[in-house]
């Protein structure tokens, strides 16, 4: 038995522990005074101010997610229902290129749109990066999650004024002026999306040249990267490039390759091969991977630069001519190019605001019940989402099981969701009806490791926690240990063995009774207490 003479605001005992670091479980209790723990022993033997008796359950470090885009949904979400009980303390926001600041004058109409969509009323009444730090952590609101930020590239480019192929020097300089803004104000680093919108149109040099920026800081540069059907090492040639020229610590976002896209065989392996040797050779690169053989994208990927060239608005109105529609059906094989072989079955309208009741519907099966062809589906929804044409999401059926389990075991990757916070009622609701938003965590334990056996218990929560922590530069988080933010998640495996992770519910995740942020129990019992214990983490 251990004994601690001061006394702890909260002890649990009884259960068994999965540090994080990969060891095997043990039965441990762990004490908590402040937001530190600072005590794991067998037998504690301390006076608590709360007791949470966790026998029968295990205890692990808080959940991490690496490749989160929470950012759009925060404001309408604060309390982070979906995610934070299934015990993710810590999300990485950010990503794909895709923030809300900075930005320019001309961009908040847009902005306000899309952040409508996800439940958020408010005004956008900030410019910069700080600013927006600010409206999210700030005294008015708060968060139940800690959340770390990236800044997205396309949005450094539209505050930039950059437009089209390629940046000149004013506007790289245009774009380094924001970015350090961004790090100044606690961003971890930046993240690209180079499929589409702004980011397509950035070349190789303008990259380097941007990035360049981040090795003043020790920031990351994380990447949605240009290509991953048929061109694949050439994108990730291309990633390796921008974070070797300047020696930066690098994620490659959700390293996967859609079905029937054509990629050659065996290109996933080989660039996974090239990042394990890259990493072999001293570069802290690694990659992440999603849960589902589904995922999420922007319906405008699909859409060529002439016609987002003047603006979304145009774009949309410009819908209305058949020969306008007749020229890109030719002219779409893109992003999702499984879609231009006319596997529209594979296709939901995730969001639309303009349209809500074809959000939750395969594009095959509106074009089925209305007797139109899915590309004029497709086009419609563009049409009338307007201005707001870049706020369109999809949920597509983009990979095969296999080859998620095969990327999930791998030593290299990190496992991420790629969805956002979500909530079972407003519009979040009625936007996220897939199990990715509500159970894509805890599917990573109840079918990865309990049904499937993909990776062991200890593995999963090790790049689920410290692998994260470790390579973001998180500090302090990832593990429990004594000097560790007290940021922990309590796991029924039996109940997450029991329920269908592949089914969306319209329910909240079960299997995570309790979670704690910061040393405050924010999910008791499996209810959200309301707790907004989450903070800004920045760059260390």
């Amino acid at each position: 038995m251990t004994t601690t003479r001061a006394p702890l605001d909260l002890l649990l005992r009884g259960g068994m522990v999965v540090d994080g670091d990969g060891r095997p479980a043990r039965r441990l209790d762990v004490g908590v005074r402040g937001d530190r723990i600072v005590a794991v022993a067998p037998g504690l033997a301390a006076h608590a101010e709360h007791h949470l008796d966790v026998t029968g359950l295990t205890v692990v470090p808080g959940f991490i997610d690496p490749h989160s885009h929470s950012d759009w949904s925060v404001l309408g979400n604060r309390d982070a229902q979906s995610t934070i009980r299934q015990g993710v303390t810590t999300e990485i926001v950010g990503n794909c290129g895709v923030t809300y600041a900075p930005l320019a004058p001309a961009g908040v109409p847009a902005a306000r749109d899309a952040l409508r969509g996800h439940g958020f009323e408010g005004d956008v009444t900030w410019r910069t990066f700080a600013d927006l730090l600010d409206v999210v952590h700030g005294h008015d609101g708060g968060t139940a999650q800690n959340l770390a930020w990236l800044v997205g590239h396309t949005a450094l480019r539209d505050a930039a004024g950059v437009c089209g192929e390629g940046a000149d020097a004013q506007g790289v300089a245009g774009m380094a002026r924001h970015l350090t803004e961004a790090m100044e104000a606690g961003a971890l680093g930046m993240s690209t999306g180079l499929e589409y919108g702004s980011g397509r149109d950035a070349d190789t040099p303008e990259l380097v040249s941007v990035a360049a920026t981040l090795a003043r800081y020790d920031g990351i540069y994380a990447s949605h990267i240009r290509n991953r059907d048929a061109h694949l090492l050439d994108a990730v040639d291309e990633f390796f490039e921008i974070a070797t020229r300047n020696g930066l610590r690098a994620q490659l976002s959700h390293l996967n390759v859609r079905h029937d896209t054509g990629a050659p065989d065996g290109a996933w392996h080989d660039a996974v091969e090239r990042l394990g040797r890259l990493r072999e050779s001293g570069a802290d690169v690694l990659a992440d991977m999603t849960p589902y053989p589904h995922g999420i994208g922007l319906a405008t990927g699909l859409l060529p630069a002439w016609f987002l060239a003047k603006g979304p608005a145009e774009a949309a109105s410009s819908l209305r001519s058949p020969s306008v529609r007749a020229r890109l059906r030719g002219d779409c094989d893109r992003y999702w190019r499984f879609v231009d072989k006319g596997q529209w079955d594979r296709v939901a309208i995730a969001t639309s605001p303009a349209t809500p009741d074809a959000e939750g519907r395969t594009v095959a099966d509106l074009a089925d019940e209305g007797g139109r062809s899915p590309w004029d589906v497709f086009f419609d929804v563009l049409e009338a989402a307007g201005p707001a044409m870049g706020s369109v999401q999809l949920m597509g059926r983009l990979f095969t099981p296999e080859h998620v389990a095969e990327a999930v075991a791998h030593p290299l990757f990190a496992l991420g969701v790629d969805g956002f916070t979500s909530r079972i009622d407003g519009p979040l609701a009625r936007r996220t009806r897939h199990p990715l938003f509500f159970t894509g965590h805890t599917h990573y334990i109840a079918h990865h490791v309990i049904r499937a056996r993909t990776l062991t218990l200890e593995e999963a929560v090790r790049k689920m926690t410290s692998m994260v922590a470790d390579h973001f530069g998180v500090e302090s988080r990832g593990r429990v240990r004594p000097g560790a933010y007290a940021d922990l998640a309590v796991l029924d495996l039996d109940a997450l063995a029991d329920q269908d992770t592949f089914e969306y519910t319209g329910a909240y995740a079960r299997g995570v009774p309790h979670v704690i942020v910061n040393g405050r129990v924010v999910v008791q019992h499996g209810e959200h207490l309301g707790t907004r214990a989450g903070r800004l983490l920045p760059r260390s």
